[in-house]
Order: structure tokens, then sequence, then C-alpha cells
């Protein structure tokens, strides 16, 4: 599989995970992807995920969401 195609299926599983351990519905999840531009984040950031494990790259989202709150 191509780079492309890879990060794409980890943001799919990241959604999926988000909604699971946050216990939100993917309407929220939509909404935090979008208001936090997350997709490209994911993408920027795929090659240090890969040598993560999903709790460590949820708390990573929290930490990012949270300093894009501390700037507005």
């Amino acid at each position: 599989m191509s780079r492309e195609e890879n990060v794409l299926n980890m943001q799919i599983t990241i959604a999926n995970t988000m909604k699971q351990e946050w216990n939100i519905d993917f309407c929220e999840v939509s909404e935090l992807l979008d208001k936090y531009d997350l997709l490209p984040y994911i993408d920027t950031c795929y090659e240090t995920y890969n040598s993560m494990g999903i709790y460590g790259i949820l708390q990573d989202l929290k930490s990012y969401m949270n300093a894009i709150e501390g700037v507005v």
C-alpha cells in the first residue's frame, strides 16, 4: 500500500477509536476533525504515530487540541 492509503487507514482507525474511547458519536468526531484540522495533522504525524500505540496517539491529539484552544 502507498503512504497515502496507509495514512487514510490510520485516520479511519483513529476516528473510530476516538468515538469509542471518548464516548462520542461520529457527528462529534467529525466536528473535532474539522474544528482542529486533525486529518492533516495526522498525516504530518504519520511516521511518528507508527511508533506509538493508539492511546498515545489519542493523548497527543488531546494535547494538540488543547494547544489550539489556548491560542484562540
